[in-house]
C-alpha cells in the first residue's frame, strides 16, 4: 500500500482530451517514489478517477541536465500500482484515490474540473 505524507494540488492539465487535475503526492514510507496523479471525473458514475501516474525519481543534483543514464519520470502501469498480495492493486488504487480526496483543498479543487 502506498502511504501519502503530503499531496499538493500542482495544476489543471489534460490527458488524452480529458481535463484533469495534477496532484503531487509525496511517499509516507521511506523507499517509495513521489508521485504526480491525473484526477478526471469518472467517465460512468458519480466521482473522480485517477487516470495517469507518473512516478518521479528526479534528483536536482543529476536531473538538472538531460541524463540519458537516469529516468527521472515514469509511467505506473495501473496493474503496476501497489504491492503485491492482498488487497489487489484495484482495491489498493481505489483506497490511494480516497485518501487523496480526504485533502480538503484537493477536493475543492476537482469540483472545478469540468462535467
Amino acid at each position: 500500500m502506498y502511504y501519502i505524507k503530503d499531496a499538493e494540488f500542482r495544476r489543471m492539465d489534460e490527458h488524452q482530451g480529458r481535463p484533469c487535475a495534477v496532484i503531487q503526492v509525496l511517499p509516507g514510507a521511506v523507499g517509495d517514489p513521489e508521485l504526480f496523479v491525473y484526477v478526471a471525473r469518472a467517465d460512468r458514475k458519480e466521482g473522480y478517477e485517477i487516470v495517469r501516474l507518473i512516478r518521479s525519481d528526479a534528483r536536482p543534483e543529476i536531473d538538472w541536465y538531460d541524463n540519458s543514464m537516469h529516468q527521472a519520470f515514469a509511467e505506473v502501469a495501473e496493474e503496476d500500482f501497489g504491492d503485491t498480495g492482498w488487497p489487489d492493486p484495484e482495491a489498493q488504487r481505489a483506497q490511494f484515490l480516497e485518501n487523496l480526496l480526504a485533502h480538503k483543498e484537493i477536493a475543492a479543487k476537482l469540483e472545478r474540473l469540468p462535467h
